[in-house]
């Protein structure tokens, strides 16, 4: 079992980091009560987005930045399907998987370019691509986040409910066969088989069309697990034995029935390990009304088309804090003292070793070299 290599370097690092996660080696902070000399050690986690539980906050954090851009109203949730035959190819040209992502944003706005003949509709998109299914095999696929309506060019907003299907089909097939044999080159033996799925699939790629969501917070609540989730959350995995790994998923294809799968140790590790993205990929794409370069300019149009104006939002939002999570979520101050309630201040801090580039080794001398700071 082989990863393509930009695929083993980010996973080695990602491996690394997992590691020490939650660890003294990893670093911590130590808080000192100065009331009752309670001391309260906190450690630093991984920040990788291959971590459960480091995922699930990045996951947090993206729903956050979501909310401060998303403009208030009905939103569709769309998943473009990769056929089979691609697999292979996506599997070991990872730099090809925005492709994906700018084939389902390209067919969704010409669709909608088609419900208005006089004026362009520009919906709002948030598109990212994921490479595993519930049971972690390698499988393509792209969700969408879709409002229900768009901008028209001369400043109106216009509600669209109707999305077909069949014409999606066909218009994500065009799309992502075209930008592939244009990023092809011309020798590459690929470009025969792209070329095939013309004529083998006459109906297009699967295209499902999920549900319709009244809020933009009911769409941030149920996609936004899909759009920065981990590959499997610490809940799923139900038991391991030192040899053998046991995991749960759905299994739609029949019915969505709860199934078990026991596979050895390396295999659940290779599993996981296929789903890391290289390193300084981007998995989240903006498209028409969310367009990183122009947002800002459409908000302006659309605040001034809407009958109300405080749904569209108007800035970024502020990430919340470590503090903050903690009071929000279990309604209690982490740095007040558990015994006397009395703010407690940092004792000791250990920062997390230093992280050295793929290839490069550190020295002895180094790897000695650890700041520690102490109040004395």
């Amino acid at each position: 079992m082989r990863l393509p290599a930009s695929v083993w370097e980010a996973a080695r690092a990602g491996l690394e980091k997992l590691r020490t996660c939650q660890t003294p080696e990893g670093g911590f902070v130590r808080l000192r009560c100065e009331q009752c000399g309670h001391l309260r050690t906190v450690y630093f986690t991984c920040k990788s987005r291959l971590c459960p539980s480091c995922g699930w906050l990045h996951a947090q954090r993206l729903v956050e930045s979501l909310r401060a851009r998303l403009i208030k109203g009905r939103y569709r949730h769309i998943v473009f399907c990769v056929p089979s035959e691609l697999r292979d190819l996506f599997f070991w040209r990872r730099e090809l998987l925005p492709l994906a992502c700018h084939a389902a944003a390209a067919a969704t706005l010409e669709a909608f370019a088609t419900k208005c003949l006089t004026h362009r509709l520009v919906p709002g998109i948030v598109a990212t691509c994921h490479t595993f299914g519930r049971n972690l095999r390698f499988h393509v696929h792209v969700h969408l986040l879709v409002t229900e309506g768009g901008l028209q060019v001369g400043g109106k907003w216009q509600p669209m409910r109707f999305f077909p299907g069949k014409e999606y089909r066909k218009r994500w097939q065009y799309h992502l066969l075209t930008k592939l044999k244009q990023a092809l080159p011309a020798d590459d033996p690929w470009l025969p088989k792209v070329g095939r799925l013309f004529r083998t699939h006459p109906t297009g790629f699967i295209v499902n069309l999920e549900t319709s969501y009244k809020t933009a917070a009911a769409a941030l609540s149920y996609c936004c697990r899909y759009i920065a989730r981990p590959p499997i959350g610490d809940r799923r995995i139900l038991s391991y034995d030192g040899k053998h790994v046991v995991f749960e998923y759905k299994d739609y294809t029949s019915g969505g029935q709860t199934k078990q799968e026991r596979c050895t140790a390396y295999r659940f590790v290779f599993l996981l390990l296929q789903h890391v993205l290289p390193r300084y990929a981007r998995n989240i794409h903006y498209y028409g009304l969310y367009r990183t370069q122009a947002w800002r300019q459409w908000y302006d149009q659309a605040r001034k088309a809407s009958r109300y104006p405080q749904n569209i939002v108007s800035g970024d939002a502020k990430p919340l804090s470590w503090r903050e999570r903690i009071i929000q979520t279990f309604n209690q101050d982490p740095v007040d003292c558990p015994q006397c309630g009395t703010r407690m201040v940092i004792h000791e801090i250990r920062p997390p070793p230093r992280r050295y580039p793929p290839g490069v080794r550190p020295t002895q001398r180094q790897r000695l070299l650890q700041l520690t700071l102490a109040l004395t």
